[in-house]
């Protein structure tokens, strides 16, 4: 077998003889032996050994190790050639894996130990060249081999091998294998992460279980196995500088290909961090350039799961960021240029963790060397090519404009760079200077050229890659829902930029005048007024100029001392020494030159230094604190300003410090410690931007005599550079800043808008200085639309005399332009339709003024000829100005016009809206207003009406208010010619129809309802009027969301002054109501509630009678379409519930669209209109709830009740009113005993919910001090009752009786009793008197309401005397009413009667306000009151009496029938007056009649009193009634069983 032949061959060697190689012969022969011992034990025959056998024959060959490990450590060469070559063989065959684990340190795994074999005849320098190759290929079989696992310590040491021979080995033919085995092995090791990805290997799923168990029992112990491995890595990893990278136990990998990744990748990553060593050494040069080489090749290749891995991403941050800044100031090309490749492959796959190491980049190396004026021209080469593969990713592009350019902390990247690439391409161009110097400089030019070009090109790109994905991708409501936010983000964007802006603006006007600067900021929000947050944003904001800060806080004023003290509180000096407090303070702004306020400024250092550290112990006060910063500044001034020639020694500073600490000596350590420190680092501000530096190193450059002068000083400015970045980076490392990628098309917009004046720049000064066709040809390449308008000469009258063929190349140029590249104008058509415009005049001018002409440009013409041109001149032009009316400038118009239809969605409302623009300012020439553009834009909505909806709505949102303005136009032929133009479109509109629930004809013709609100002008108005009719008349059958409009426009018709107007509209709406309202209601149903409107406006016109009546007559037609489609109505609101009514039931519907806009109409008819209008009007309303009203429903009747009240508005009532009476006698009236009808109609469905309404309304009509209205409400009160009181039950007969109440109370005229003859002096009494005045209206009111009251009260109870004489109980609704609420009524009754009693009594009262001027010839009295309440009241308790229903309440009964019959023959008695006496009697005789008809049992409750009473009444009794009466009662009081009773 093979094995055995390797061995033979080893021991066949002679060297193997040598003292050194014993061990190693004795190891073969005790493995030969053994393998003869597995032959014969296997039974195998042995072959010749030449050939590897069959594995399923062979023997396990790792036992067999040993020998060939003690070869690969021989000295020998030849030996271990054999020995190198036979593993090579017996690894790629599958025979010799290590699997298992190694037999002399059980720790690890055999293939380690392979791995160490295979590597260990690399002794460095001097190594034979044939070992090292066959040293490569064991390498590379062991790496590659599918049998073996090579990981962790051994892997690198493979990598490290072969990165040694390569730069150790002199054989060209070595160091090439040593790359291409390097290179494979690193590309192998990246592939395996790749393959598995994040897939858990069985290592790691046993350290994760193993780690759950620890954590639960709370154990800090390590496993074996993570301790091993730990352990190895450090070992192995501490020959490559782990030190200064992030240490591999940190982090935790899904498998062992993850971190054998992340281990190659850190040692290159060190590596490429190395120092270059100097020119000699060469070495040291080639590893890192390997280093570099192989990085690039990793990241070239690098898949997802590379740019996902955190260990790999943190070490990038850390140490391959810093290893770049490093080498892109590298004075070796190689180097330079590799790293900047590497940094394009980083911003392109790692940006999105790399935000501020590469903004570092950018502002410290890219951008200062491009910008240099010594670096070298191969830089600068590279620097720009560097930039050119940026530009050409335009993701990256936008991303940087994202995440720089609109972020409020970071630069401007994005305009940085396009500006340092335009200021390459305007470099000047040295006459004198060396071909190769000139062929540079063009090269360089060039190549900036194509840089912005690209720049230009990567914007339309992106814009392009943004419309593909619109387009191809679903649209669905998740869609919509993702574009939303889109567009959300993008205005975050915009308007973060547009914060930006203003932060900027605000730090530049701080660098110049840091008090307006500040006053900026705070205006806009960036600052506060606190000298606190003023402080704050000073520490925070680096941009701000550090030398305004340090001038800013030294200043003497208030407000900056306060800010100062603010600001050095902010900083902790806790626990540091004085000088590293200084430096923290002084690293942030530069001390100001005034001594003033350097020492306002260490003062407050030196107090605050000792507040951070009141136990130092070294400053006895913080004078002495003080005193030693200062010195510490003259330190530093003293040893590091060269213009100083004797310098301070270390002696001298400690005795220049000595008493300072209030008499005492600061230690002599700190003071040399101070010194060393200062010797060797200056104090100076943190690193930043290197432009400082070169503007001192660098003045006068140009001047440079020699190449040896500019290479110093670039060096000089290169390890400036250097310096900075590498500060900024290690800041930056730990930095975790949020990326955004970009997504929004909409980001070109502001990019251009920064982009295009540097890139105009340097086009321009390449078109205008350069005659090199190469150089030219790129500027006009992005040069096409952005300076073109001005050559056309067409904007200047006085230029057009200078026509050429140029400019009129340039014309059909930008025509050309608006046909091909429409799509993208978007803002830019409106020079291009400000070029069509002025055309027109143009070629008007250049065929001649008399030409056979349009209406179009007949309007042209006389623009022409009134803005001051005159013959002469205009003949002068006709030949220059002829060439624009070829055909080939027409046609391209056309085209531009006709070409709208294939426009996107969005670049036809871009080229719509300059369209209507462009017209806008033809038609403000107020003489000759042009109408060219006003006809075209008639064409484009031609031409587009065919769009979709959603589109042709955006479309013609725009027109439509350009109509709405052209037809309100005050020149009638613009207005005419708007109007017809509509007229026609609308037609065509039509044609299309409209499917159910929309609205686009609504939209469409509105512009008819703006013209005709809007335009003065009598005979347009009349013009729209009859373009509708013509509509209704042709298309009818097509109209569905347009009534609306043409209603609405009726509506408007309706109130004209021009009677031919009003009718000419009213015949037309007639005809539609009824004719099509009949034919096809659901059609014209959304347009419902405009109808009505319109008829009302039409009824309410007062110049057409016969036209009011008509119009109410059409309304009350329309209740019936209502009361015959009512389901239809409801399913018409149901198809578009989810637009207007969600939640409505049916019988909502149909009350909200038909029967509650006719009732509300018919209310405001009778609100506005004269008396036999609204009688019209009151009646059809009635009419209507009387013939349709079973049909409602009762929360239907609620809404009507309050229609109907709104009659009895009580501004209608208002006494200054002229036509009060008549409202009040006619309109009032009917309508308040139209509600009684209806209500006693309707009856069971208004009993519930009507009943308090109009109770409720009652008691507010009768407070309204209207004795007409009172009087009309009252009786109006009675018939309800009286009329359905039979019905009432109880619950409504405690309503009614309540109400009865408050009336009674609410009217009482208490004033009479209390009031007194106002005052007369001071000049008021005239005041008090109108308020007397007034105070006597209401009294007399109240009075006349209280009677009223007092009379209905007494008829629907008792009944009616005045019509009947059937007996009480039959007439009356008495036997109705519980005992409890007659007891009611008579309380109030009592409470009437007595006020008017208390009055009648008052003698004096009743004389002052007769003379006051109460009305009448007499002094007043309420005796009417007194004695019909009273009156009422005894009818109502009597009968009480013997009411079987009262039993209950018999004895209360008793007692108010007591004080009744009291108050009565009390008050006849006490009667002084006549007057008085009289009206008592007819109280008198119905007491009797009572009496008379009491049942004998029922006398004894008259009181024992009574029959005295009656004696007294014998003497005083008048008249013979009364005296009869009293004589029957009498007899039967002395005979009572006489009567049967």
């Amino acid at each position: 077998m093979f094995l055995r032949s390797g061995i033979e061959k080893i021991l066949a060697n002679k060297d193997i003889k040598r003292k050194e190689n014993l061990q190693l012969k004795k190891a073969c022969d005790n493995a030969l032996e053994e393998l003869k011992a597995a032959e014969e034990q296997n039974g195998s025959t042995s072959s010749n050994g030449d050939f590897l056998p069959d594995a399923s024959t062979s023997i396990e060959a790792d036992r067999y190790f040993l020998p060939f490990e003690l070869a690969c450590n021989s000295k020998s060469a030849k030996i271990v050639i054999t020995a190198l070559d036979c593993l090579q063989k017996l690894i790629a065959y599958g025979h010799l894996t290590g699997r298992g684990p190694d037999t002399s340190n059980p720790e690890r795994k055999l293939i380690d130990r392979i791995v160490e074999a295979i590597c260990a005849p690399f002794l460095g320098q001097g190594t034979d060249e044939q070992v090292l190759l066959q040293l490569l290929k064991a390498v590379l079989a062991v790496v590659l081999s599918k049998h073996c696992q090579v990981h962790g310590a051994s892997l690198i040491l493979a990598v490290r091998t072969c990165f040694n021979i390569y730069l150790t080995s002199k054989s060209p033919v070595n160091q090439a294998t040593a790359k291409a085995t390097l290179t494979q092995v690193i590309s192998t090791v990246f592939n395996k992460m790749e393959k598995f990805g994040n897939i858990k290997d069985d290592d790691t799923i046993v350290r994760e279980v193993v780690e759950m168990l620890v954590s639960t029992t709370v154990s800090n112990e390590a496993t074996d196995d993570a301790s091993e491995g730990g352990g190895t890595h450090r070992r192995n990893g501490s020959t490559i500088g782990e030190s200064e990278a992030p240490a591999d136990d940190q982090f935790t990998f899904q498998n062992a290909y993850q971190k054998d990744a992340f281990l190659v990748f850190r040692a290159l990553c060190i590596l490429a961090q190395k120092e270059e060593g100097g020119a000699s050494n060469e070495m040291s040069l080639r590893s890192k350039i390997l280093a570099l080489e192989m990085l690039l090749l990793v990241l070239q290749d690098s898949s997802s799961v590379l740019q996902s891995s955190q260990p790999c991403i943190i070490v990038i941050k850390r140490t391959l960021c810093m290893a770049l800044t490093r080498n892109a100031v590298s004075s070796n090309i190689q180097v330079f240029e590799k790293s900047l490749a590497i940094f394009v492959e980083l911003l392109d796959k790692f940006k999105a963790h790399l935000k501020a190491s590469i903004e570092v980049f950018f502002n410290s190396v890219i951008l200062p060397i491009l910008d240099s004026n010594t670096c070298a021209f191969e830089q600068k080469w590279i620097v720009l090519n560097t930039i050119a593969k940026i530009l050409a990713n335009p993701q990256s592009v936008v991303d940087m404009f994202v995440n720089y350019d609109c972020d409020m902390t970071s630069p401007n990247l994005f305009k940085s760079i396009v500006e340092v690439v335009s200021k390459t391409t305007r470099a000047t161009i040295t006459e004198n200077a060396p071909i190769n110097q000139k062929e540079k400089e063009r090269a360089m030019r060039l190549l900036g050229l194509a840089c912005l070009t690209d720049l230009l090109q990567c914007l339309v790109d992106w814009w392009q890659v943004c419309e593909v994905q619109k387009i191809t991708s679903d649209i669905d409501a998740v869609e919509a829902s993702e574009q939303q936010g889109e567009g959300a983000t993008f205005e975050k964007f915009e308007t973060l930029k547009h914060q930006k802006n203003l932060m900027e603006q605000g730090i530049q006007l701080f660098s110049e005048k840091p008090k307006k600067g500040l006053e900026f900021l705070q205006k806009h929000g960036f600052v506060g007024t606190d000298a606190v947050e003023v402080a704050e944003f000073m520490m925070k904001e680096e941009r701000l100029n550090k030398t305004q800060v340090g001038d800013y806080l030294g200043d003497q004023d208030e407000f900056n001392i306060s800010v100062m003290h603010a600001y050095i509180d902010f900083l902790d000096f806790s626990s540091i020494d004085i000088l590293a407090a200084l430096r923290m303070f002084l690293e942030k702004f530069r001390l100001p030159g005034e001594a003033q306020k350097i020492d306002r400024l260490m003062l407050k250092f030196a107090s605050r230094y000792l507040d951070c550290n009141p136990r130092q112990g070294i400053f006895a006060s913080a004078d002495a604190a003080y005193v030693l910063a200062f010195s510490i500044i003259m330190l530093t001034t003293d040893l590091h300003n060269k213009t100083v020639k004797n310098k301070m020694t270390k002696q001298g500073y400690i005795n220049m410090n000595r008493g300072i600490n209030e008499g005492g000596n600061i230690p002599t350590e700190l003071l040399e410690a101070i010194f060393e420190d200062i010797s060797k680092n200056e104090i100076k501000m943190r690193a930043g931007a290197t432009a400082l530096l070169r503007s001192r190193t660098t003045p006068g450059q140009g001047a440079l005599a020699t190449d040896k002068e500019r290479r110093a000083m670039a060096a000089l400015e290169m390890e400036a550079m250097s310096e900075t970045a590498r500060a900024l980076m290690e800041s930056a490392s730990d930095a975790d800043a949020f990326f955004t990628p970009a997504q929004h098309q909409h980001h070109v917009k502001p990019m251009f808008k920064i982009c295009w004046t540097p890139c105009l720049a340097a086009f321009s000064v390449g078109v205008q200085m350069s005659d090199d066709e190469e150089e030219w040809s790129l500027c006009l390449k992005g040069f096409r639309l952005g300076a073109l308008a001005r050559f056309t000469l067409l904007t200047a009258k006085n230029s057009l005399g200078e026509m050429k063929v140029k400019n009129i190349e340039a014309i059909k140029l930008l025509l050309l332009i608006g046909d091909e590249d429409g799509e993208y104008l978007e803002e830019n058509w409106v020079d291009v339709m400000k070029c069509m415009s002025s055309l027109e005049l143009v070629q008007l001018i250049g065929t001649g003024l008399n030409s056979a002409m349009s209406h179009d440009s007949d309007s042209s013409r006389q623009y022409v000829l009134k803005s001051g041109i005159d013959e002469k001149t205009l003949h002068s032009l006709q030949d220059a100005l002829g060439e624009t009316s070829s055909q080939s400038v027409v046609v391209a118009i056309d085209r531009i016009f006709n070409g709208s239809a294939r426009l996107s969605a969005e670049a036809v409302v871009h080229f719509v809206r300059a369209l209507c623009a462009v017209s806008r300012e033809e038609l403000t020439h107020p003489a000759a207003p042009r109408m060219f553009l006003l006809g075209k834009v008639v064409e484009v909505a031609f031409y587009n009406m065919n769009r979709i909806r959603l589109e042709w709505s955006k479309i013609w949102n725009v027109i439509g208010e350009h109509f709405n303005a052209a037809g309100c136009n005050s020149n009638e032929a613009v207005a005419y010619f708007s109007v017809d133009a509509l007229r026609q479109l609308s037609i065509k509109f039509l044609e299309k129809g409209e499917l159910p629930n929309f609205k686009f004809q609504k939209d469409f013709l509105r512009p008819f309802e703006v013209i005709m609100v809007k335009n003065a002008n009598t005979q347009t108005r009349d013009l729209v009027v009859r373009c509708c009719t013509h509509l209704v008349e042709a298309h009818s059958s097509r109209l569905k969301s347009g009534w609306q409009n043409l209603f609405s426009v009726w509506t408007i018709a309706a109130g004209d002054t021009s009677m031919e107007i009003v009718e000419t509209s009213f015949l037309t709406a007639s005809h539609v109501i009824e004719k099509r309202f009949k034919e096809d209601f659901p059609s014209i149903l959304d347009s419902f509630q405009e109808a009505l409107k319109c008829l009302q406006e039409f009824a309410c016109n007062a110049n057409l009678p016969d036209m009011n009546m008509e119009a109410i007559r059409l309304i009350r037609l329309c209740a019936d379409y209502v009361s015959e489609n009512s389901d239809k109505i409801d399913e018409a609101a149901r198809r578009d519930d989810h637009h207007h009514h969600k939640g409505l039931t049916a019988d909502q519907h149909v009350w909200l669209r038909g029967w509650f806009p006719i009732f509300f109409e018919l209310s405001c008819i009778i609100n506005r209109c004269k008396l036999d209008v609204r009688t019209r009007s009151l009646t059809v309303m009635f009419e209507i709830m009387k013939t349709h009203g079973k049909t409602f429903r009762p929360e239907w009747w609620k809404d009507l009740f309050e229609i109907v009240f709104r009659i009895f508005d009580p501004s209608k009532m208002d006494d200054h009113r002229s036509d009060k009476r008549e409202w009040m006698s006619t309109t009032c009236n009917h309508a308040m005993l139209s509600v009684v009808e209806v209500f006693t109609q309707f009856f069971e469905q208004l009993s519930v919910y009507a009943l308090p309404m109009i109770y409720r309304q009652f008691g507010v009509f009768i407070r309204q001090q209207n004795e007409q209205l009172a009087r009309c409400t009252i009786s109006c009160l009675e018939s309800l009752i009286s009329q359905n009181g039979e019905r009432f039950t109880e619950a409504m007969w405690e309503q009614t009786i309540e109400l009865i109440r408050e009336l009674f109370a609410a009217t009482l005229p208490k004033s009479l009793l209390t009031w007194e003859p106002p005052s007369s002096s001071n000049g008021i009494s005239e005041d008090r008197s109108n308020g007397s005045d007034a105070l006597f209206t209401e009294q007399i009111v109240f009075c006349v309401v209280q009677n009223e009251l007092v009379e209905a009260v007494s008829r629907i109870v008792l009944g009616d005397h005045r019509e009947s004489t059937k007996s009480l109980q039959a007439d009356g609704l008495f036997t109705q009413m519980s005992p409890q609420l007659l007891l009611s009524i008579c309380d109030a009754l009592a409470e009437s009667h007595k006020l008017a009693k208390q009055f009648n009594d008052n003698n004096g009262q009743r004389t002052l306000l007769w003379k006051a001027g109460l009305r009448g010839s007499s002094k007043p009295n309420l005796i009417n009151q007194e004695t019909r309440s009273l009156s009422a009241m005894l009818a109502i308790i009597l009968r009480l009496l013997y009411d079987l229903r009262a039993k209950e309440i018999a004895g209360q009964i008793s007692m108010r029938v007591l004080e009744v019959v009291s108050l009565a023959l009390n008050g006849y008695g006490e009667a002084e007056s006549d007057t008085r006496r009289t009206a008592y009697g007819p109280v008198i005789c119905e007491l009797l009649r009572e009496c008379i008809a009491l049942p004998t049992a029922l006398l004894p409750v008259l009181g024992p009193e009574f029959p005295l009473k009656l004696c007294d009444l014998v003497v005083t009794a008048e008249g013979q009634t009364m005296r009869r009466l009293l004589a029957d009662l009498l007899k039967r009081w002395q005979h009572p069983t006489t009567n049967g009773v």
